[in-house]
């Protein structure tokens, strides 16, 4: 192994424990092993530095300093087996929970994988010797993720040892702002090429998404940081969001609602009877993300309408809409989410925010037992459905494992957040803008009196959408290949989930539409709408109409329309 501490100098080491035994080694400030490791234990030193990896649970969990030699002792330490190799530590670092620097922050940045298939290959010989600028990487993420603040020299130090050790051991140095690693996308990276790869890593795994369905997806939480899944259950809601991130470098973590959640307390914190703060999930993964910028982290809101969004998420939707440039400009972030560090609370909670490099994806099941969304929530997300379903679309055999790419944080970023902050622009750029905002302000000729227009926030995110979809055009295809207008789809997405009810200026806004949708003119009554209905109908229902001018905006009309006869009633929902 190269570049490792000559004889005489200390060396720094990774353990990797099981995370049943961390809290008895820590109790007993005594590590040991079985078997496995019993040779590389007998070469440490002490003031050897001890990085402890939890095997199963896949986080770096704090950093140790051996204070003796290996050592043999047959008494019970841990159940579950004999482990009678010890050592003797003290640690230096014990990360909370919350705080332990996750698998994906690390596990390419290492030397130490170079004569190994991977990081799991390494950690499988549960001792193993770092090089030193692997040492100051993870000695680096380790102060970084504190739960105190920060000793500033002393981070300081670990970063010039850092940048001595990577000069030392050749090799580009990466951009380091603040208290993470920030590795900003490249000029070389095509996005496009990128989100085809994602594809195929995603088809590989034996999942089944149509194509536009993926770049629709992406593309949307490109634009804003807050997506709805909807649909049936057993699509794939919350599978999507997992594979996207897994398939691009990134982490997801997922939160189950309760339908007990009636306030934040789950999402942003609280503080406990005896006065300490405890911070909640969407607060653990917005400052897993903040320390981590270089890469994506979604929150996955599982079955999110079991409670009422409006009362356990409203700081939340408030936050997303007042973001704005990220210090040194990289992407957005909002402001803190908790305002400042109250009682109880490690410092640092309170400053916060939602980072640049964060989303927030909620999947939702409409049936009777669900709440329903209101407007204010609707507005700030894009309303992605995964209702297309082709059950003969499996295979025992699948695909060779494609070659994965690692999306840069910035290959998220947003180009602007709303249409005035765009810099300057192509012709190209101007042609979709315009021809969303048209459509947009044709549709509101039909929407305004039902009073359901669409306003400056949508008109923004509908022309974003088209902008970033241009980027990655190809991709918004079906399986078949057939093409697919992005425009069509965030109508889908923005406008037509804002439709309910059974009124008169409703219906007469439905029936508009769907003559509009499908031929470019409103239909004036019921009859104009009966052959349209008839032949979606006929043709099995589908998803989209292929003649229509907007396809899937027309299809999903037609449901609606057909529920307005029906039951005299109407909304986007299944």
């Amino acid at each position: 192994m190269s570049n490792l501490a000559g004889a005489g100098a200390s060396t720094a080491w990774l353990w990797a424990v099981p995370p049943e035994h961390y809290a008895v080694y820590v109790k007993t400030e005594t590590f040991a092993v079985r078997k496995v490791g019993r040779g590389a234990l007998a070469r440490i030193r002490p003031g050897d530095t001890i990085f402890v990896y939890l095997s199963r649970a896949k986080v770096i969990v704090g950093m140790f300093e051996a204070v003796g030699t290996a050592f043999e002792d047959t008494t019970p330490l841990v159940r579950g087996g004999s482990y009678p190799f010890r050592l003797r530590v003290h640690p230096l670092v014990t990360l909370s929970e919350e705080n332990r620097v996750p698998y994906a922050a690390f596990h390419d940045r290492l030397n130490v994988v170079r004569d190994y298939a991977g990081f799991r290959e390494v950690a499988k010989q549960v001792l193993h010797p770092l090089p030193k600028v692997d040492e100051k990487v993870l000695e680096f993420l380790v102060r970084a993720r504190q739960g105190q603040a920060p000793d500033l020299e002393k981070i300081r130090a670990v970063l010039d040892a850092y940048h001595q050790a990577r000069q030392e051991a050749g090799g580009p140095e990466p951009v380091v702002r603040e208290a993470a690693a920030v590795y900003p996308a490249p000029a070389s990276f095509d996005r496009a090429e990128a989100l085809e790869a994602l594809l195929a890593a995603i088809e590989t795994r034996g999942f089944v998404y149509e194509p536009w369905q993926v770049a629709a997806y992406v593309t949307a939480l490109r634009t804003k940081p807050f997506v709805i899944l909807a649909g049936v259950t057993g699509t794939g809601k919350s599978k999507l969001p997992a594979l996207v991130e897994e398939a691009s470098g990134g982490t997801s973590h997922l939160v189950p609602v309760r339908p007990d959640w009636t306030d934040a307390a789950e999402v942003l914190g609280y503080t406990d009877l005896q006065g300490r703060f405890r911070p909640g999930s969407v607060l653990r993964a917005a400052r897993e993300a903040q320390a981590q910028a270089g890469y994506h982290v979604t929150c996955i809101i599982d079955e999110m309408n079991l409670a009422r969004v409006e009362q356990y998420f409203a700081e939340v939707l408030s936050r997303i809409e007042d973001r704005r440039p990220a210090p040194g400009g990289a992407g957005f972030e909002s402001p803190p989410l908790l305002g400042n560090d109250g009682p109880g609370m490690e410092a640092g909670w309170g400053t916060v925010p939602l980072p640049a490099n964060f989303a927030l994806v909620g999947t939702v099941n409409m049936d009777e037992s669900a709440h329903g969304f209101s407007r204010k929530v609707l507005d700030r997300a894009f309303t992605l459905e995964l209702s297309t379903v082709d059950l003969a679309a499996w295979s025992s055999t699948r695909p060779e494992a494609a070659s994965s790419v690692r999306w840069p944080a910035a290959a998220w970023f947003p180009r602007a957040v709303r249409l005035s902050g765009l810099p300057t622009l192509s012709d190209d750029d101007r042609t979709r803008i315009d021809r969303a905002v048209g459509v947009l302000s044709t549709l509101n000729t039909f929407l305004a009196p039902a009073q359901v227009q669409v306003a400056y926030r949508t008109r923004d995110e509908v022309a974003l959408f088209v902008l970033h979809a241009a980027d990655v055009a190809a991709s918004f295809r079906t399986r078949s290949g057939a093409a697919v207008d992005p425009l069509d789809l965030a109508l889908h997405m923005k406008v037509l989930p804002r439709l309910q009810g059974g009124s008169r200026t409703l219906r007469r806004a439905v029936l508009g539409l769907l003559g509009w949708a499908t031929s470019g003119a409103p239909f004036a009554d019921d009859e104009d709408a009966r052959a349209v209905l008839d032949a979606w109908d006929a043709a099995g229902r589908p998803h989209a109409l292929p003649d229509a001018s907007f396809p899937y905006t027309a299809a999903r009309l037609c449901l609606m329309w057909e529920r307005l006869l029906s039951e005299g009633f109407t909304s986007f929902w299944i």
